[in-house]
């Protein structure tokens, strides 16, 4: 029953991290009331849920 959970979770984290690396290599700016979110936030967001993608990934083929 664990391992499905943690596919979800990598699928989730594999969108959400793919949506950043969008974002980030086409320069599409998002301003959040007067504050405009840089793209370095959303490089390292990118990075670091490739990371945890992978890592839900190896914890669900470990047996």
């Amino acid at each position: 029953m664990q391992k499905p959970a943690l596919y979800t979770a990598a699928v989730i984290f594999a969108i959400v991290g793919i949506a950043h690396f969008v974002r980030y290599f086409l320069g599409t700016e998002i301003v959040v009331g007067a504050t405009a979110i840089p793209l370095s936030v959303s490089l390292i967001a990118g990075i670091v849920l490739a990371l945890l993608t992978g890592w839900m990934v190896l914890a669900a083929r470990s047996p």
